[in-house]
């Protein structure tokens, strides 16, 4: 997936992207500079100013360019190959508890830590987080409204909330396990809510 998204950028660009990802999820938007960010992706600092505006200005690219690696991620799954919606949302849960418990995957979510920062400060970054989040949803929104059709729960269900209660379940225990130095959460949650879908469906 990196492959694939350094493609869509200028490399220095790239370059300098990829480092602010990494600084910003390890440090904080605020506690990253700019020089760092150019020190980290061996560039100067008069190339990050030909393609940024601001500290402010990457901060937002960097949002976008951590969401095309987590949608491509998602994409990688192989959903596309099943043809049945049930069978497809276990192979989406299937597929976050292969990141949970593969040691190279994030350890924290870019957008979660911008709107901890930002949110109450920046209305422009809070506004930016939540897009983000509500597209992150969407592939499992979209998933669960073919369950809905296909299999009917034994009660209305709103896929939007069903697929942000996912969401926020994976964003908690990603702060879970970084406390405890242990992933395991992330595995143990998810498989709450595969047994809570399976209530649901009746299945």
């Amino acid at each position: 997936m990196l492959e694939q998204t350094a493609q869509e950028y200028p490399l220095t660009k790239y370059k300098l992207l990829d480092a602010a990802l990494k600084l910003m999820l390890t440090k904080g938007y605020h506690a990253t500079t700019v020089d760092e960010i150019c020190a980290e992706a061996k560039v100067t600092k008069g190339s990050f100013f030909h393609y940024f505006k601001s500290k402010e200005d990457a901060g937002k690219e960097t949002i976008h360019f951590f969401e095309k690696l987590q949608l491509k991620t998602i994409h990688s799954a192989g959903l596309d190959q099943i043809s049945d919606p049930w069978e497809k949302l276990h192979k989406y849960l299937d597929f976050f508890v292969l990141l949970a418990n593969n040691p190279d995957s994030p350890r924290s979510c870019l957008t979660a830590i911008m709107t901890q920062e930002l949110a109450d400060t920046y209305s422009d970054f809070r506004g930016l987080c939540e897009d983000k989040f509500i597209s992150n949803a969407k592939p499992l929104k979209d998933l669960l409204d073919e369950v809905i059709i296909k299999y009917p729960p034994n009660r209305p269900l709103d896929s939007q909330n069903l697929s942000e209660y996912f969401l926020s379940i994976y964003q908690g225990s990603l702060i879970l396990a970084k406390s405890r130095q242990n992933r395991s959460v992330l595995v143990e949650n998810i498989e709450h809510y595969r047994s809570y879908m399976k209530i649901l469906f009746n299945k």
